[in-house]
């Protein structure tokens, strides 16, 4: 009896296992520039300013992250985005032959596009145009289906913040105590105890910030 109890339980956690590898999985990926993994959860960060064509006189925050088949397979990749919070102003992501302007509490799909295994990463171009305040985030959602397959798997998320401040941290380190630890996407350090963020050169890092309180992690594009 026992022995039939533990067989049944084995039969059930392997099943559940499957399902869960079934229903997510790291087929895809959000990347840099230069093709690395920005981890699913990260907080990027954008905010590099420019005038706006359109409105006269509005601003304009943009940038780019990636999209990129990380595996031996052709997959059906689709992106979906949605507003968490905006202050004014719009939002239009492009990306996989769409090009869309967002709308607040909707999930909004941008595109949908099949990448060969081994094709080279996929470009997201991000815009937010304002007049006052840039403050808000988007978002980014993957999904993936294989070939001859109806099954939509998750994949990861971001969210892409907008603002200004430097290095998005809304006080310089030196005048809150603060110092960082800078490192690479891989974990890698580069620089360690920085009072001051402002001649890193343009890049996605991970920020370590350090008071006598506490640690916490911040991803940010310059």
């Amino acid at each position: 009896m026992k022995l039939r109890l533990l067989v049944l339980i084995g039969l059930l956690t392997s099943l559940l296992v499957s399902a869960q590898a079934q229903t997510s999985n790291n087929d895809v990926a959000f990347v840099d520039a230069q093709g690395k993994v920005i981890p699913n959860g990260t907080t990027v960060v954008l905010n590099a300013v420019k005038e706006a064509m359109f409105p006269p006189g509005w601003k304009e925050i943009a940038g780019e992250v990636y999209i990129k088949n990380t595996s031996d397979k052709n997959l059906t990749v689709t992106l979906f985005s949605r507003i968490n919070s905006v202050d004014e102003g719009n939002v239009t992501v492009c990306a996989l032959g769409g090009c869309t302007p967002l709308e607040e509490d909707n999930s909004t799909e941008i595109g949908s596009q099949m990448l060969l295994a081994g094709s080279e990463k996929e470009s997201i171009a991000i815009e937010h145009t304002y007049e006052h305040s840039e403050k808000g985030s988007i978002t980014l959602k993957l999904t993936t289906k294989e070939l001859g397959s109806e099954q939509e798997i998750e994949g990861p998320t971001i969210i892409v913040k907008f603002d200004t401040n430097p290095t998005g941290i809304v006080e310089v380190a030196s005048q809150k105590g603060l110092t960082y630890d800078v490192f690479n996407t891989q974990g890698t350090l580069l620089y360690r105890q920085l009072t001051s963020l402002s001649g890193l050169p343009k890049g996605i890092y991970i920020l370590k910030q350090t008071d006598s309180k506490k640690a916490i992690k911040k991803f940010v594009v310059r």
